[in-house]
């Protein structure tokens, strides 16, 4: 193509939500910005009167004929548009064509295979889509660039895998936070499956179990964390903003241990907010000494009880090494282990005070025996 080459455009496109949210879940992953844009701009200048110069198109985009040409090509391959050439003359029709639909684009064999390896199985399940339009011009011929089914050559047995429907899977944590109620009502846009591993599904269960997040402000901080543009799941940030969360509180009954400890520890100290080096402390307990809950709260009352209303890194840190040694994972096992402890404790006091009832008896006459004695040696 030359800038001087003639065009006209022809577009019945009818963007529905629907097409539109394919274009911008799918389409783009296949075709790039570059030619997204110009199909989006190419929509809204809609059908031309007339001929024109593509040079006037080229101005409007601010870009070569090169990368035109290369545009153009990517929405030939994809069907998006149609390019139809003037026999025996440099002039073209570049007819657009609707997106595929979500739930057709499942239906065309190349693009859903090619979508899955630009991307991955995981975020394809996550999405759908497929829409094509077709028209017959008299004296054109289609010189439309077709799909390469070249890329398809590095397709394997686990790619075909992620085409087959999908058993909707459940998981099972020993949390009080119950993550399958937590994904039955987010998205997979929101959550894309890549990031449902299992060590992000029981951090996620942990963080909520320690600082008493809520199902809902749990899915207001996945998105934050989860972003589709990148190749992690960032669960520095996720700590993060669970432990400056700000807590609700609710009044708890006494010996009542299987509750979040963010919770029990504000109780302890009658409503107020818990400290930074406090939400550290149990979440070092949690990660490092590996105690649930219910255990971790057990020994912060302990240390509050035995430390003056304190919690304290060194007093409490080898209990919690022990708890672990002894695989204690319930607030009774704790609970009988420490005054097992603290028993045995006050048995070795008792045992080594000094008990003097045997010693002889130092009286008067005695002395003066000692000091008599003395005095002849000293002769």
């Amino acid at each position: 193509m030359l800038g001087k080459d003639l065009f006209k455009v022809e577009s019945k496109v009818d963007l529905s939500q629907k097409r539109y949210e394919a274009l911008i879940l799918f389409y783009n992953h296949l075709i790039g910005n570059d030619a997204h844009y110009l199909y989006e701009f190419l929509v809204l200048k809609g059908s031309s009167a007339s001929f024109e110069e593509l040079n006037k198109l080229l101005n409007s985009l601010g870009i070569s004929i090169d990368s035109f040409e290369e545009s153009i090509s990517r929405l030939n391959e994809y069907r998006l548009v149609k390019t139809l050439k003037k026999k025996d003359e440099d002039s073209y029709v570049f007819v657009l064509n609707n997106p595929l639909t979500p739930e057709e684009f499942v239906k065309d064999d190349l693009f859903v295979r090619d979508f899955i390896l630009k991307t991955s199985g995981l975020y394809y399940q996550s999405l759908i889509a497929d829409l094509r339009f077709g028209s017959h011009h008299e004296g054109y011929d289609d010189v439309s660039a077709r799909f390469d089914s070249s890329v398809l050559n590095d397709w394997t047995s686990d790619d075909e895998s992620y085409l087959k429907p999908r058993e909707k899977e459940t998981y099972s944590f020993d949390t009080m936070f119950d993550i399958n109620v937590f994904l039955k009502d987010i998205s997979g846009t929101m959550f894309p499956l890549k990031y449902r591993t299992y060590e992000n599904l029981s951090e996620i269960a942990r963080l909520a179990d320690l600082y008493n997040i809520s199902y809902d402000r749990m899915r207001t901080y996945i998105p934050q964390v989860s972003k589709s543009d990148s190749s992690t799941f960032d669960l520095n940030l996720l700590r993060y903003l669970c432990q400056n969360a700000v807590a609700d509180y609710r009044e708890i009954g006494n010996d009542i241990y299987d509750v979040p400890c963010l919770l029990f520890l504000m109780n302890k100290q009658e409503g107020k907010e818990v400290t930074p080096y406090d939400k550290k402390l149990i979440y070092r307990l949690a990660n490092d000494y590996k105690l649930k809950p219910a255990v971790i709260n057990v020994l912060l009352e302990h240390s509050l009880r035995n430390c003056d209303n304190r919690l304290l890194e060194n007093y409490i840190y080898p209990i919690a090494s022990d708890l672990h040694r002894n695989n204690i994972e319930t607030a009774k096992a704790a609970l009988s282990r420490l005054e097992r402890e603290a028993t045995r404790g006050r048995i070795v006091e008792e045992d080594e005070k000094y008990d003097g009832s045997d010693n002889p008896l130092y009286d008067e006459e005695r002395r003066k025996a000692l000091m008599e004695r003395r005095k002849n040696n000293g002769q």
